[in-house]
């Protein structure tokens, strides 16, 4: 356990830079996006949509680097109240039905790149293959299932803080 450990933290540190870097260039061209259109005319439409799938993508690692701090939006009313014994067992429930729904996540997207990648489609402004962007759906995917298991097996090795609390 302490390998897939190391390993998660240094997929997780790389997927901080990677969010960091994914952000600034977002705020970067959508500043200049909005220079350009009060200074002139000409608009960069292109920027939208490069945005608007980068944050699909920013969201997507957020999210996987929330599920490996178990916290993600979760039914906190009744965890709180449970003992350490049931607190791993709601645990155990809620990693199989996140793990059913991101399995679903990925296998959706996986099958829309495919069709994507038959039809040979192009995005509007860019030009770019669609699937391009829509890679991005599965990519997220697998990190939310590898960082919904590490946090269960968090959890279970009692290294967690949500089972680090005295017995109620």
């Amino acid at each position: 356990m302490k390998a897939y450990k190391k390993i998660m933290n240094v997929v997780a540190e790389l997927e901080k830079i990677v969010t960091s870097v994914i952000l600034v260039f977002v705020t970067a061209l959508t500043f200049v996006n909005v220079l350009v259109r009060k200074l002139s005319d000409s608009q960069f439409a292109w920027t939208e949509e490069l945005v608007i799938n980068l944050f699909v993508l920013l969201i997507m690692l957020g999210c996987g680097l929330c599920a490996r701090e178990g916290s993600l939006i979760s039914l906190s009313l009744i965890f709180d109240r449970l003992k350490v014994t049931g607190r791993k067992i709601f645990v155990f429930i809620i990693t199989l039905a996140n793990t059913a729904f991101w399995l679903i996540l990925l296998k959706t997207g996986y099958d829309k790149v495919l069709t994507q990648m038959a039809n040979g489609k192009l995005t509007s402004s860019l030009g770019w293959h669609e699937w391009v962007f829509t890679i991005f759906l599965p990519i997220g995917a697998v990190f939310l299932i590898l960082h919904t298991i590490e946090y269960f097996i968090d959890v279970m090795c009692g290294e967690a803080d949500c089972v680090n609390l005295e017995e109620k």
